[in-house]
């Protein structure tokens, strides 16, 4: 069958929604669920807590499955699932009165609400009002948030595609008609990336993105350097950030400054690069001594995965090149990407999830296949959707299940961690048309 991504064999894309479909069919109503996310918080390390209100740990993210769900059905079963998605999102929606949502993220604030909400629109016009209202909200929360413009006082999570500017801007970029509080918004974000994006004003900071030891999160105290780090992860680091930057610039928001900041990050990612036989890879961080000198790693193992890894910076690369229309960057990123697929022959991620598995690279093995610049990602869509498969296991609670480390299974209903992200991505990839919400990890 055709695909907004290319051909998939029919009795693999049969398959695919069988799977998909068993998911969502354990995950049908709100009782459910939250017995799966009190079974999977036990299971964990670090559990992640769940939100009505949550995109990657949340009702509202489940709601996407369902209407996913509803995409690949027809008849009946299309109205049955359109209506068991409606049930999620209105629960999210109603989550938000009992604990009102502080944080703008996308992740796990009202952006990423917002992008549920504006998908169910898509479907159901009468949450237009709700989705009016939760971009106005969102917009003031911006005009109000903490955006650090101090060299050394900035975190991840100001600017990343996860909790920061990135991921908001990303999803605001996509609002029709667009508040003057709205636009207010996106000019405040872009201006913020294209701060960070400047060159520093202090000779022994290597880069605004620097996270300085204080500001590193609790649970990075024991690991990174003494001078502090710069992020390479698509999700927390400067990758995201400069795909963000670029996206904003395709879609007419500029701010002064702006181009030279993206051609700076993305120059530094491109030089932060090593190799092996496989081809381009990237680490995870760059440390940066007492000094304010970068220490690129001896050696670099690549994470098969979107988080961190090879995989998301080529993806970030590939969105870059495709809003400034560098032919050199972009045959970079898919050299990038190939490599990649590469290295998951040999060594496939253990764990099937959308974060760091192989849910991930399915994701972005879709998106390298529908520019049609890569052959090698077109082949590999068909391994790829086997592979997820072959994790599919009927006797587990949702037939996914997430390795969240080596030895700790995990069976989470969570979009970003669990079994809603590996359906999702199935059925992204026997879909029509893109995904809308592919944009809060590809940033497009």
């Amino acid at each position: 069958m055709t695909t907004w991504a290319g051909a998939v064999p029919a009795d693999l894309a049969r398959r695919a929604r069988e799977v998909a479909d068993e998911v969502a069919l354990r995950m049908s109503t709100s009782q459910q669920v939250l017995e799966l996310a009190v079974r999977s918080a036990d299971q964990a390390e670090h559990p992640m807590g769940w939100q009505y209100p949550g995109f990657a740990h949340g009702h509202a993210g489940v709601s996407l499955l369902h209407l996913a769900a509803a995409r690949a059905a027809g008849g009946g079963e299309r109205d049955r699932a359109e209506s068991v998605a409606f049930d999620f999102i209105r629960e999210a929606v109603a989550g938000t009165r009992i604990a009102p949502m502080s944080d703008p993220g996308t992740f796990g604030g009202v952006a990423g609400l917002a992008l549920c909400v504006a998908d169910c629109a898509r479907v159901e016009p009468r949450f237009g009002p709700s989705l009016e209202r939760l971009h106005e909200s969102l917009a003031e929360q911006v005009l109000a948030m903490h955006l650090p413009h101090v060299e050394c006082g900035v975190s991840d999570a100001d600017h990343d595609l996860v909790s920061g500017a990135a991921g908001v801007v990303v999803h605001l970029l996509s609002v029709d008609r667009p508040s003057p509080a709205v636009l207010a918004a996106i000019d405040r974000l872009v201006g913020y990336l294209a701060w960070l994006g400047g060159s520093p004003d202090d000779p022994s900071v290597p880069h605004r993105w620097m996270i300085a030891p204080a500001r590193y999160s609790p649970h990075e105290q024991m690991g990174p350097p003494a001078g502090g780090y710069l992020n390479l992860g698509a999700a927390h680091g400067v990758p995201g950030a400069a795909a963000a930057l670029a996206a904003a610039g395709r879609a007419g928001y500029r701010v002064p400054g702006d181009t030279a900041a993206l051609r700076r990050m993305t120059s530094w990612i491109v030089g932060a690069a090593h190799a092996d036989e496989h081809g381009l890879l990237w680490p995870s961080v760059v440390a940066v001594s007492e000094d304010g000198d970068e220490i690129p790693p001896d050696t670099a193992t690549d994470q098969l995965a979107w988080c961190y890894g090879t995989a998301g910076v080529a993806a970030a690369l590939l969105s870059v090149a495709d809003s400034t229309g560098d032919a050199e960057l972009r045959w970079l990123a898919v050299e990038a990407f190939e490599a990649v697929l590469r290295r998951a022959v040999v060594t496939p991620s253990p764990t099937p999830t959308l974060c760091h598995g192989r849910a991930g690279l399915l994701a972005i093995c879709l998106e390298f296949a529908a520019t049609g610049a890569s052959p090698l990602a077109a082949d590999h869509v068909s391994l790829l959707l086997v592979d997820v498969l072959d994790a599919a296991d009927p006797r587990h609670p949702l037939v996914f299940r997430d390795e969240e480390q080596p030895g700790v299974l995990v069976d989470s209903p969570a979009l970003l961690t669990g079994a809603t992200g590996v359906a999702l991505t199935l059925y992204a990839a026997i879909d029509q048309d893109r995904p809308a919400w592919l944009s809060a990890f590809l940033t497009r």
